[in-house]
């Protein structure tokens, strides 16, 4: 390089990619890309259309393949690229004027001392799209980077290599037909899982000096950023993963990586459940409706069915670019709200990963849709692993209902900082009271009419045209999964809803070192009268029932559903219980730590449809009790 001339524009404002690789070349190596590297190589021997440019997604490895491409030229025999540099321009460097001079100057200045040393010097542009637009004046100047360029590359005057990403390639180079065609396009596909698991033997020593990054850590490497990282491309994504895993690694002041390191990084950095990263899927939908009917009482059927989708999903038998969608419909008050919060704690481990929205609160067409869209990636952006539960979705404005029909086709959004939110992760679960009646209805009928098939079939028809006249669009109900409806509640199963609610209550209670013995079990361990449906009062034989019976039939409001049911628990077993404690605290009362809860009198009947019936409460230590 004795002929090199002056070039004081390219030593202040570039960087010469060769002279910092020669430094550690075996650093600068780029694994399984040769096919891509003998491209450039032939392209950048060509006669015309001499300039390269690299397109792929954002790390796919565009940026190594030309840094492998400039060690190579250090050794490299043909008489043409000998000893040739490759010279890093940055735009952001020349766009500072605080030296006084504009940026196109300085760009036309760059150019024409690469020009003068074309024989020994190849331009290198990252971001190349970036030159569209860049330097151009507020007053419509188009003297930007990318018209500035063109003359030179025509001429063959100067050997440009770029790089950039699918997308802005054609949001920007694309668009500017005179520009592409000064260019020569090599595609950079992403490595597959093989090729990276490769590249991942060959740098994690590398990377991790004196730690040891076993096979078994390199694997759950592959697969956990194939599994959560989706939003970057191989190799990036798994090198970056094992860079974070040995930097865990050192702060945990360890000599080998772990597999609890790498779950950390993928925990801490893309919002997976430590419970979703550690268990296995299989493990997960292990009983997983048999659990879920243990917490929601009457649904057998709907339970069975929302079950079999997510395990086909889970299968692999479904697309798994878009969410799992499912629109619960029945009464009020019978559980579907319960339902999605459940299956959120038993899938991902934590109730933080079961976000409800209310779509009441999005009705208003001034103002519903951005606010919608902006609270919706902003949640699922931090929690990408959940199920998201749009509550009374037929209140929401139509704009948002168009919004939610992109979520389901696409299964992403981009939010307003241009980044796309990952939705296919979700478990999205809509509910309505749409066809409530209908399905009261349908309820009312005969075991006979509701088992047969056909009648059923036509059920749902009138069903999903009951809810096209409640403004469902076809196009909408097409996109969903899957319609789970819910049955009506008997008198049976809210008398089991009541127990599972005072079974919590009584779990608080002991929190406070009290206990709540409703359980006709344990109750006639104290009463073993109870267990033939009575016992004395003052002499007198009195008819006696659980407590979660009498709960069940004053609580409960059809047209309500199960709601009033907490509120009447805190009448008759909160309020009373609170009371006791407050005043046991006190000193009031005496030495005792359980309530025995039953009801008294004769319960509803034909005849007597509200029944004569109350609520006793007893209080007891070591087996003896009396009536408090």
């Amino acid at each position: 390089m004795s002929n090199l001339l002056s070039t004081p524009y390219l030593d202040r404002y570039t960087v010469n990619l060769t002279k910092k690789i020669a430094q550690n070349p075996d650093n600068y190596r780029a694994y399984e890309r040769e096919p891509v590297t003998n491209r450039v190589l032939v392209s950048l021997l060509k006669k015309i259309q001499n300039s390269p440019l690299l397109v792929g997604e954002a790390g796919v490895g565009k940026t190594a393949i030309v840094e492998d491409l400039a060690r190579q030229l250090l050794a490299s025999n043909d008489k043409l690229l000998a000893n040739k540099s490759i010279i890093q321009i940055s735009l952001a460097n020349l766009m500072q004027t605080s030296d006084g001079e504009s940026f196109a100057y300085k760009f036309q200045q760059i150019l024409n001392e690469l020009m003068a040393n074309k024989d020994t010097m190849i331009a290198f542009i990252d971001e190349i799209h970036q030159i569209v637009g860049t330097g151009a004046d507020n007053q419509g100047s188009a003297l930007d980077a990318g018209n500035i360029i063109k003359p030179a590359l025509s001429r063959d005057d100067l050997q440009i290599i770029g790089a950039t990403t699918t997308k802005e390639f054609h949001q920007y180079i694309a668009q500017d037909g005179a520009l592409m065609r000064r260019f020569d396009l090599v595609e950079v596909p992403e490595l597959s899982f093989n090729q990276t698991a490769n590249i991942l033997k060959k740098v994690s020593s590398q990377l991790g000096g004196e730690i040891t990054v076993s096979q078994e850590v390199q694997d759950q490497i592959m697969t956990l950023s194939q599994r959560y990282i989706t939003d970057r491309f191989f190799p990036e994504k798994a090198i970056m993963l094992l860079d974070g895993a040995i930097s865990q690694a050192k702060l945990n002041q360890r000599l080998a990586v772990t597999t609890e390191d790498v779950a950390d990084i993928i925990h801490a950095d893309y919002h997976v459940p430590k419970y979703v990263i550690n268990q296995t899927t299989d493990e997960r939908l292990a009983n997983l409706s048999q659990r879920i009917k243990e917490r929601i009482i009457g649904q057998d059927h709907p339970l069975d069915k929302l079950t079999m989708k997510i395990i086909n999903r889970e299968a692999g038998l479904t697309d798994s670019s878009k969410p799992a969608s499912f629109l619960f419909l029945g009464p009020t008050g019978v559980g579907k709200t319960e339902t999605a919060k459940q299956l959120g704690i038993l899938l991902f481990g934590e109730e933080t990963n079961f976000i409800r929205f209310d779509m009441s609160e999005f009705k208003f067409a001034s103002s519903s849709f951005e606010r919608f869209k902006d609270k919706l990636t902003t949640e699922v952006r931090h929690t990408p692993y959940a199920v998201l539960l749009l509550d009374e979705i037929e209140k929401a404005d139509p704009e948002v209902m168009d919004l939610l029909l992109q979520v389901l086709d696409d299964g992403r959004l981009t939010d307003a900082y241009g980044r796309v939110v990952n939705f296919k992760d979700l478990i999205i679960i809509m509910t309505t009271n749409s066809g409530a009646k209908a399905i009261q209805n349908h309820h009312a009928k005969s075991d006979y009419i509701k088992n047969d098939q056909k009648r059923q079939e036509n059920f749902e028809e009138q069903l999903e045209i009951a809810l096209q006249g409640d403004g469902y669009r076809p196009e909408f109900l097409a996109r969903i999964g899957a319609m789970i409806i819910f049955d009506v509640l008997t008198l049976a199963d809210i008398e089991k809803i009541v127990a599972l609610k005072l079974k919590t209550l009584d779990e608080k209670a002991r929190e406070q070192g009290f206990h709540i013995i409703f359980e006709p079990s344990e109750v006639l361990q104290y009463l073993p009268s109870f267990e033939y449906g009575y016992e004395y009062v003052e002499g007198q034989k009195v008819v006696s029932s659980s407590i979660a019976k009498y709960i069940a039939d004053v609580g409960y409001r059809p047209s309500r559903g199960v709601r009033p049911i907490d509120d009447t628990i805190d009448v008759y077993i909160g309020d009373p219980v609170a009371q006791a404690i407050i005043a046991k605290r006190a000193g009031q009362l005496e030495d005792f730590n359980a309530f025995i809860f039953r009801a008294l009198g004769n319960p509803p009947s034909l005849t007597s449809p509200y029944g004569e019936w109350q609520t006793v409460i007893s209080r007891t230590k070591e087996g003896n009790y009396e009536v408090i």
